[in-house]
């Protein structure tokens, strides 16, 4: 469990059996196969071969130790290694299981990012925003993520369960999955729709849905949100240049251009209002 223990933490160069670790709970991919995926072999081959990589990190659990990031580097070593070098191979920190979730959530978004399914993703983050008592405010600030993004993905939590399954598995795009979740179909309607995924296949769910979301009605709910669009003229170099560097900007934070600027006016808009008025 991802809980604490009297172990004593060891010291940088202190080697440790294999067998004294395991994936935490603290890892939102704990129960995540691996091995599968012609990524995961991969990975294993090139650090069988000596890549280097930088340390998975661990925490002093039960009568062992639970690695809360780099669970694939772990589970990959693992299978060539019978023992690990603390500060080379792993670093053991005393870390408090709350923050441990954390950096793990962190450490997924920014650099799993494809490989984290949108339920896996939901469920550490309502971890950490409701159970960690931090709020969605101070928990986008951390992760340094708007915070309508991190509410957009928590929509996956009012998914039926049927539905959340499939999109777990993979079965049902985190598009339409947001258009259900946004329109409230009903609990009825989506274990149904869950149903016929499952049973007849996408397409068959698509047409479906389509009679439930009528075309032209997916995405934003008319009337809920004002919607102001920026037209940047290809024509004009510096709008381009312009343009290129919100959108370097957003993508590292994780960000669509649209979410970079109006991140920016909330966070700045004491100072706009002065300007304007003065």
């Amino acid at each position: 469990m991802c809980g604490d223990t009297a172990l004593e933490k060891p010291k940088i160069g202190d080697k440790i059996p294999v067998k004294k670790f395991h994936v935490s709970k603290c890892n939102m991919r704990y129960d995540k196969p691996f091995g599968e995926s012609k990524e995961d072999q991969l990975l294993i081959k090139q650090l069988r071969f000596g890549k280097v990589v930088q340390p998975f990190k661990a925490r002093p659990e039960e009568d062992g130790y639970g690695v809360y990031t780099g669970r694939r580097r772990f589970l990959a070593k693992k299978r060539f290694r019978k023992e690990f070098e603390v500060g080379k191979d792993v670093i053991i920190l005393d870390i408090k299981p709350e923050d441990a979730k954390e950096e793990s959530l962190i450490e997924n978004l920014r650099i799993l990012q494809k490989d984290v399914d949108p339920m896996t993703r939901a469920r550490a983050l309502s971890d950490i925003v409701y159970k960690g008592g931090g709020g969605l405010r101070s928990t986008a600030r951390r992760l340094g993520l708007p915070k309508s993004t991190l509410g957009d993905w928590l929509k996956a939590l009012d998914l039926s369960p049927g539905l959340q399954a499939t999109l777990e598995k993979g079965l049902m795009t985190w598009k339409d999955a947001r258009t259900i979740a946004r329109m409230k179909v009903s609990n009825e309607k989506q274990e149904e729709l869950a149903e016929i995924l499952e049973t007849k296949g996408l397409e068959a769910f698509k047409e479906e849905l389509a009679k439930v979301v009528p075309k032209g009605k997916r995405g934003i709910p008319a009337g809920k949100y004002i919607i102001d669009r920026v037209v940047w003229d290809k024509a004009n170099k510096f709008e381009v240049q312009y343009y290129e560097t919100l959108r370097s900007v957003a993508e590292a934070k994780k960000m669509t251009v649209p979410e970079l600027i109006k991140d920016y006016i909330v966070r700045h808009i004491e100072d706009i209002k002065k300007e304007v008025s003065g």
